[in-house]
């Protein structure tokens, strides 16, 4: 799918302890690279280093040994080209959702009719027309995570890193979310790397999923998705989604449940 746009080398991130604690080595020696236009699904045991990972790649924590490059360039710092979306949206409270949507092309020194321009359009992409002037506390909790998703793609990153950005939404509309989070992805083609807990989501989702190991985190499984696009409801009750469950439950070390013939739709690691 194109040439590798991230490169990720001998990566390894050591919390340092002091007197009464040890060091915590948190990512060991992780090596892959993630081809441009990829979506990336990232599974892993909680605490297992994930949201770690998201961070060293955007330049937010510098590893302990070994490298991200990204087009080309080494990441010593908060990169233009990275857009990141956490699992809280953040929203400035005293800013409305055209204002917050804004905010990146403001620090970026956009004028403020183009900036209004995109944010306006990112609205509309978003099939949030009607709530420019709203303040996120009018907003619902996969509204309030669509501005944050419009708000980390105005200004056209290359990679979006998303960090398990719809775990606190109801299982309903986090099954809205991913159909939202495709059209997007698939209008702006930026490159990402999602964070989850759920083996549907990321098999949903993504091109590839890669395991991770209990801490320090290694890659137990690199696995691709040879699910066609679009992805459709129906897939996820398919014996060839089952099959791919229960590969990556085995990576996880979790024991099968059932025969492997299609997940719920909310199955979880």
């Amino acid at each position: 799918m194109g040439q590798p746009l991230l490169r990720v080398r001998a990566l390894t991130l050591v919390y340092a302890g002091d007197a009464r604690t040890p060091d915590l080595l948190t990512l060991d020696h992780l090596d892959f690279e993630v081809a441009e236009g990829t979506f990336l699904a990232v599974l892993g045991p909680s605490g297992c280093g994930k949201s770690t990972l998201l961070r060293v790649i955007a330049g937010l924590l510098p590893p302990t040994q070994g490298e991200v490059w990204l087009a080309g360039r080494r990441v010593d710092g908060p990169q233009p080209d990275i857009g990141f979306v956490f699992q809280d949206p953040s929203l400035l409270p005293w800013r409305t959702v055209l204002e917050n949507l804004r905010l990146p092309l403001d620090l970026r020194g956009v004028p403020r009719p183009e900036a209004d321009r995109r944010a306006r359009e990112a609205l509309r992409l978003m099939g949030l027309d009607g709530f420019a002037a709203m303040y996120p506390r009018d907003l619902s909790g996969g509204m309030a995570q669509r501005v944050a998703l419009a708000r980390a793609l105005i200004h056209r990153p290359r990679l979006l890193l998303l960090d398990e950005p719809f775990a606190a939404l109801d299982a309903l509309t986090r099954e809205q979310m991913w159909g939202e989070l495709l059209r997007v992805w698939h209008r702006y083609r930026a490159t990402v790397i999602m964070v989850t807990h759920s083996i549907t989501e990321a098999l949903f989702l993504a091109d590839r999923v890669l395991v991770l190991s209990p801490r320090p985190a290694r890659i137990r499984l690199d696995m691709p998705v040879p699910l066609p696009r679009p992805r459709h409801e129906a897939m996820r009750y398919t014996p060839e989604f089952g099959a791919l469950v229960a590969r990556i439950r085995h990576a996880l070390g979790a024991k099968p449940t059932a025969p492997a013939t299609g997940p719920g739709p909310t199955e979880a690691a």
